[in-house]
């Protein structure tokens, strides 16, 4: 015996009618076409389900119970159909996003505003992290989706990676610090004042000194190269704002304070200066769709900066 929500659906809807015609009229079926749907049921259950005569339809034992037992059952069956449209339409889907310390500032939120807005009833969990610790938490499983530097995700086959456009870097200090003074301003000036600085890529290493170096310098103002390590891009500029310590920042991410007097942009390039993230996922796996709508909301966001 094989039980069909079709076919039980027909079995409601006559028993609410009991009637033929006005049962096949309100599921939009031919009265033919209902005769046999409840005539095949009956075949594969081996009973009759409904006593039909010139008053009308009125169900069997075996079909009273038959109507007793579908009714929940089809309850249930519409709740799954609407939880599932309702996830495809990402209305009551659920998203565990990570962001690294330069793309949470420059899109991320952004992005993530407008997704919440389009659908406030979203379960949505973020998490601002540095990038290997990110990608390895992309990789167990624990984050859907991470927007985090791509230098260890890039090379391996585990994941998918996109990059993201580039945001030129600059370093920044304080008004008044002695490198907003110096003509000519070289890498190594910069290096010899505290760095403040989220995780550096391997790319950008060759540029800076290494997070462990303490040395004191020959600058007549006795700065030491040290490096402070933090979390957060916003907290890196605090710091900056009241010690001789540089960071670095995008335009965008600096515009504010630059505007405001509170930081001063170096006068020096560095071309190899930049951002380098991506959006990190699991290869082999479809992104559900609040992840999808995430990932095109971001593209838009990087693509107006």
């Amino acid at each position: 015996m094989k039980l069909d929500l079709r076919q039980l659906r027909h079995v409601l809807a006559l028993d609410r009618y009991r009637n033929f015609a006005r049962a096949a009229e309100a599921i939009g079926l031919t009265q033919p076409a209902l005769s046999r749907s409840i005539q095949a049921l009956e075949d594969s259950v081996g009973a009759k389900l409904f006593d039909r005569d010139r008053s009308g339809v009125e169900p069997t034992a075996v079909g009273a119970r038959l109507v007793e037992r579908a009714r929940p059952l089809l309850a249930q069956a519409r709740d799954v159909e609407l939880d599932l449209e309702l996830m495809i339409g990402v209305a009551d889907g659920s998203i565990r996003i990570g962001a690294g310390p330069y793309p949470a500032e420059i899109s991320v939120g952004q992005a993530v505003g407008r997704l919440v807005r389009r659908h406030p009833a979203l379960a949505l969990d973020l998490s601002v992290d540095d990038w290997p610790e990110l990608t390895a938490r992309v990789l167990s499983g624990e984050l859907d989706v991470a927007v985090a530097e791509t230098s260890l995700a890039q090379d391996d086959g585990r994941l998918t990676v996109e990059a993201l456009p580039r945001h030129a870097g600059r370093f920044v200090c304080r008004p008044g610090h002695p490198l907003t003074g110096r003509e000519g301003l070289a890498l190594e000036d910069v290096q010899r004042y505290p760095l403040v600085l989220t995780s550096v890529p391997p790319r950008l290493r060759d540029l800076l000194p290494p997070p462990e170096s303490v040395r004191q310098s020959d600058d007549p103002d006795g700065a030491t190269a040290t490096s402070i390590h933090v979390d957060s891009t916003f907290l890196a500029r605090q710091i900056v704002m009241g010690s001789d310590a540089v960071t670095m920042a995008t335009t965008g991410q600096s515009a504010a304070d630059v505007a405001l007097g509170l930081l001063v942009v170096l006068p020096l390039e560095v071309p190899a200066l930049h951002t380098g993230y991506g959006i990190i996922r699991l290869a082999r796996r479809t992104p559900a769709p609040a992840t999808v709508e995430f990932m095109a909301i971001l593209r838009e966001v990087e693509a107006a900066l």
